[in-house]
C-alpha cells in the first residue's frame, strides 16, 4: 500500500491538475496531462541531444551519426506517447478499463515518468560532456536502454487499454 501511495503522490506532485484517476470523469484528463508532461520532458531531451549532435559533428562525426539514429528513435517514442490512446474506454466500447487496470496503468505511468525524466537527465549530461569535448560514446548504450524500457512500458500500457492483458 505504501508503494501504491508513493506512486500516486509522485504523479500528483509533478503534474498540475492531475486527479489521480480517482473518478471516471477525470481519467481522460489525467491521462492527457501525464502524456503532455512526458512529451515536454522528451522534447527537452531531444533538444539536448540535438545540441550534442551539433557539437559532436565538429569533432567526432562517426559518434554523431550513431546519436542521430538514437534521435530518430527518441522522436518515434515521443510521438507514441503524444498520440497514445486514452486511458479510458467510453461506455459503448467493448473493452472496459476496470479499477485494477487503472491501478496497473497508474504504476506504468509512474514508471514511464521516471524513465522519461532519467532519459532527459542523461541527454543533458551528454550535451554538457559534448560541449566540453569529453568522450560521449558511453552514452549510446544508456540512451538505447532507456528508449527500449520506455517502449516496453508503452506496450504494457497498450495491452491494458486494449484488454490484451492475461491474468
Amino acid at each position: 500500500m505504501v508503494k501504491k501511495q508513493a506512486i500516486l503522490e509522485k504523479l500528483l506532485n509533478i503534474i498540475p491538475g492531475f486527479h489521480g484517476y480517482r473518478k471516471k470523469e477525470h481519467i481522460r484528463e489525467d491521462d492527457r496531462l501525464i502524456r503532455e508532461y512526458m512529451v515536454r520532458i522528451l522534447e527537452e531531451a531531444q533538444r539536448d541531444l540535438s545540441d550534442a549532435l551539433s557539437i559532436l559533428a565538429e569533432y567526432d562525426f562517426s559518434t554523431a551519426e550513431r546519436f542521430d539514429s538514437l534521435m530518430r528513435d527518441l522522436r518515434i517514442v515521443t510521438d507514441k506517447i503524444r498520440w497514445a490512446e486514452h486511458g479510458y474506454a467510453a461506455h459503448y466500447n467493448i473493452v472496459k478499463i476496470q479499477e485494477e487496470d487503472l491501478e496497473k496503468m497508474r504504476e506504468i505511468d509512474a514508471g514511464l515518468v521516471e524513465k522519461v525524466e532519467s532519459l532527459r537527465d542523461t541527454a543533458a549530461k551528454l550535451r554538457d560532456d559534448a560541449s566540453m569535448g569529453n568522450p560521449v560514446r558511453d552514452y549510446i548504450p544508456l540512451l538505447m536502454k532507456s528508449i527500449r524500457e520506455i517502449r516496453a512500458l508503452l506496450l504494457e500500457r497498450e495491452k491494458i487499454i486494449h484488454g490484451w492483458m492475461q491474468e
